[in-house]
């Protein structure tokens, strides 16, 4: 072999020729003219790279589309199974998406001592606790803190590489007062109805209980994709429903608390289930390329994306939280599309900035009803009926 360079053979269109030049390194290239592909990137990527930019431009298009193939008023479908803890008294499995949480409820006997109030026991308090001063209570029966209904929400090590295992950290701790606020509000549980008596003295309106059922509500978030606080307390609502307490009552004779096994101690709930519907702000940039990208401070206008994912928190600049009901006029409860049945709102939460006009918190309302209805629709599938005040 001679020179400085050779060709391959044979020299199809469809082979490459080898080219050798010294002091040039060898290199591979086709036989013919063919221009270099541009520089691309896989749609993982682009999101990795560019977040911010990624979310805006599916938003940007005609309908607006998120990334998980929803429209901006969609709401991930989610599932409900109950009784599927042996040891509680109740429990509820609730997955909405790629959010799964696991709820039980524990009833522990709280005996009153002689000089005990039991009006402190029978009035929601709008003190906060965390999932710390929850588990400090636990030893006295949620005595110190003179409430009947403990909430505490744990994540666990696998639900999100985000949240690695170690103490309650933030969301935890704020998740259980935010939990244990709407449960105050709402007054979702008749706390009386948790009270033990004499059952030869039960109806008689002057005498007091001689103890009552403190209810410990565990939240376990196995998996996290973001809108922990609808699954949650959707989950506590349907562990709530699906409990059932021996049946408790005070013995004269031996002046102490017996369970019956055979029978069970109602848990009286209100009469219209409260349930919650989380809303996140996302601001929209006319602007392209780079300009995009640092937009923030200049923004011409705003999505609201009901039941949004993780990745659809982290880009959100407001939250939005409605507390809403499906109230009857009438008697006819059993039908959800009753002509009677109206939406009624009863909190509104919202973080953040002051970019939500009134005509979308009015848009927001309407879409917490809708969910609220299908709510109802789920626990009466299942087979839950409440036991209404």
């Amino acid at each position: 072999m001679t020179g400085t360079a050779f060709d391959s053979i044979p020299t199809d269109t469809n082979k490459y020729v080898y080219q050798m030049a010294s002091p040039a390194p060898m290199s591979l290239e086709p036989h013919g003219h063919i221009p270099k592909p541009p520089l691309t990137f896989s749609t993982s990527l682009f999101r990795h790279i560019s977040p911010t930019l990624f979310l805006q431009r599916h938003l940007l298009q005609n309908p607006p589309t998120r990334p998980n193939g929803r429209q901006p008023h969609q709401y991930r479908d989610f599932t409900l199974t109950t009784n599927s803890l042996s040891h509680a008294h109740g429990s509820a499995v609730v997955r909405t998406g790629d959010t799964a949480v696991v709820c039980g409820v524990r009833g522990e006997i709280l005996e009153l001592a002689p000089g005990d109030d039991p009006s402190r026991f029978e009035t929601y308090h709008h003190s906060s606790t965390s999932a710390v001063h929850s588990y400090g209570s636990r030893g006295s029966g949620g005595a110190s803190w003179g409430e009947l209904i403990t909430i505490n929400v744990e994540l666990s090590t696998g639900c999100s590489k985000k949240y690695p295992l170690g103490p309650p950290g933030t969301l935890a701790q704020a998740l259980s007062d935010q939990l244990r606020e709407l449960a105050v509000v709402s007054k979702l549980v008749n706390l009386s109805s948790l009270g033990i008596y004499n059952p030869e003295e039960r109806h008689d309106p002057t005498v007091k209980p001689r103890g009552y059922w403190c209810l410990y509500i565990d939240v376990l978030c196995i998996s996290l994709d973001g809108n922990l606080l609808d699954a949650a307390w959707y989950a506590i609502v349907a562990a709530l429903v699906s409990a059932k307490l021996p049946k408790a009552s005070w013995s004269q004779a031996e002046e102490r608390i017996f369970c019956d096994g055979s029978s069970h101690h109602p848990i009286l709930l209100r009469r219209s289930l409260p349930f919650v519907t989380t809303f996140a702000v996302v601001p929209i940039c006319e602007s392209t390329g780079m300009d995009a990208i640092r937009c923030s401070g200049n923004i011409s206008t705003c999505i609201v994306l009901n039941d949004p994912d993780s990745y659809e928190e982290e880009e959100a600049i407001e939250t939005l939280a409605v507390l809403s009901t499906v109230v009857c006029e009438d008697s006819d409860v059993d039908q959800i599309n009753a002509p009677s049945m109206r939406t009624r709102v009863e909190k509104i939460e919202k973080t953040g900035g002051w970019n939500l006009e009134e005509s979308q918190i009015i848009h927001c309302t309407h879409l917490a009803a809708a969910k609220t209805r299908d709510y109802d629709r789920v626990l009466l599938r299942e087979g839950l009926d409440a036991v209404q005040i």
